[in-house]
């Protein structure tokens, strides 16, 4: 078990690194990096001066844009699957699996280091490289993971769909990636990708994008769903059919939806004639499923992972999956409360605003799901430790809440230079954000502490 303990404390280590690394480069903390010496303004960022815009209008800074960003992306994808499998290793195989860890966690290592050092410090074919092979020797990881995994009930089925899934969708990534072979298609694919941000109807012509469109949702939906499938491996669930309708409706559900996305690439956006309604299916399979779960009180890690999965559920109905529709009702059309629709040209930056939010909330719900999951089977009983646990999800819950004020209550204006001093922002999404950072600094400083001790109490 002291493998899973460290593998579990190094990638939490990794995670808080590196989300700390992206949170001190955002706007709000200039002065901060200006103490610490780090450098003020980023090649073609958004914002610099105060100002910020959709995207630079430089092509070749706005390449430099999109291409840091998408490596960030990868390495914080690449360390909360890799946080995930160490879960599901402790879960599911007990003693074994140490080898597979090891070689995911030198694949997410290259990778960081390889994006990081792309991104910020030499943009070069050398460090591109790197971070290409650590995804392939994650890949490769996962691989075998699959291979060893013998699925015994309908819950550990849907685990395996998911992983398969996972794979899949990573192969159409590796194609996507493997479009800048050809400067012509790399070149025709940018064009699309920054057309996008102001209209991705504008994009949907070019075929790697429409590929690449696909891989992102269903990987990030995927992902969250085996985290979330992972963490009820680690609670109690109470018999009965209702129980296995829920998984069934989980297993239906995301094969149905992450296809449906892959099928964006051939098919373009009609994809979505089945993509939506599986991925409704989807999230009320997990939304049952998580009540299926017995609860153990507020004050162990099981209890606080078994009321984070249901909260968590509810919150993406509300405020993931019901903002969704309602935006996708006003796209073309005054809907509800919008007036003009969201992709009018008095409102071209609002449908990315709420993009941005949306990629957010289901980065940081898997992160905090696995920091949950990581406190229950760790068995931990710790009360200042599960205070911080819950002050964690309760950040979390009220960000995810009020980050939706700032994505769609905001009324139909021309883009605004400066939007970082948003009354919604300052007052009610950044002092969330602060109360779910205090609370997962918390968590790890115990968990380190905690971690060390059994590490040196327990026989090597």
């Amino acid at each position: 078990m002291r493998t899973y303990r460290i593998h579990m404390l190094v990638a939490f280590t990794l995670a808080v690194a590196l989300i700390g690394w992206a949170t001190l480069l955002s706007p709000p903390l200039k002065t901060l990096r200006s103490a610490f010496g780090i450098t003020l303004e980023l090649p073609g960022a958004r914002h610099s001066d105060g100002m910020a815009e959709i995207i630079h209008p430089d092509i070749e800074k706005a390449e430099l844009y999109l291409s840091r960003i998408a490596h960030v992306y990868h390495a914080v994808f690449m360390v909360l699957i890799y946080a995930t499998l160490t879960a599901f290793f402790k879960l599911y195989v007990g003693n074994g699996g140490w080898d597979v860890l090891s070689l995911t966690f030198i694949g997410v290592a290259m990778s960081i280091v390889g994006a990081l050092t792309f991104s910020y410090i030499d943009h070069s074919f050398f460090w591109h490289g790197l971070f290409i092979a650590g995804l392939a020797v994650v890949f490769s990881a996962g691989l075998l993971t699959m291979i060893r995994f013998r699925p015994r009930d309908p819950l550990d089925w849907a685990v395996w769909v998911a992983g398969l899934l996972l794979l899949g969708g990573a192969l159409i990534g590796g194609w996507v990636g493997s479009s800048y072979i050809d400067h012509e298609v790399a070149e025709e694919f940018l064009n699309a990708k920054i057309q996008s941000r102001f209209n991705p109807d504008l994009g949907e012509e070019n075929v790697v994008w429409r590929a690449w469109t696909g891989h992102q949702h269903a990987m990030i939906a995927i992902a969250l769903t085996l985290a979330f499938l992972v963490a009820i491996k680690a609670l109690r669930l109470k018999p009965g059919k209702w129980t296995k309708w829920a998984i069934y409706a989980v297993i239906v559900g995301e094969l149905v939806m992450a296809s449906a996305s892959y099928m964006v690439w051939p098919i373009g956006k009609i994809a979505h004639l089945l993509i939506t309604p599986a991925a409704l299916v989807l999230i009320f399979g997990t939304l049952l499923l998580s009540f299926r779960t017995e609860g153990s009180g507020f004050s162990t890690g099981e209890g606080l992972l078994s009321w984070g999965v249901r909260l968590g559920n509810i919150w993406v109905w509300a405020f993931v999956a019901a903002p969704g529709a309602i935006v996708a009702m006003s796209l073309r059309r005054p809907t509800m409360f919008f007036n003009p629709n969201f992709r009018a040209e008095v409102w071209d930056w609002a449908e990315l605003a709420y993009n941005i939010g949306h990629w957010h909330i289901l980065l940081t719900l898997w992160g905090i799901t696995v920091m949950l999951t990581y406190l229950a089977i760790s068995e931990e009983r710790s009360k200042p430790l599960i205070a911080f646990g819950w002050l964690a999800l309760i950040g979390l819950l009220m960000a995810t809440a009020a980050v939706n004020l700032y994505m769609l209550v905001n009324p139909p204006a021309p883009y605004t230079p400066n939007p970082y001093n948003n009354v919604w922002l300052s007052l009610l999404v950044e002092p969330s954000l602060m109360i779910m950072a205090i609370g997962v600094a918390g968590v790890y400083i115990l968990f380190l502490i905690n971690t060390l001790r059994r590490l040196l109490a327990s026989p090597p």
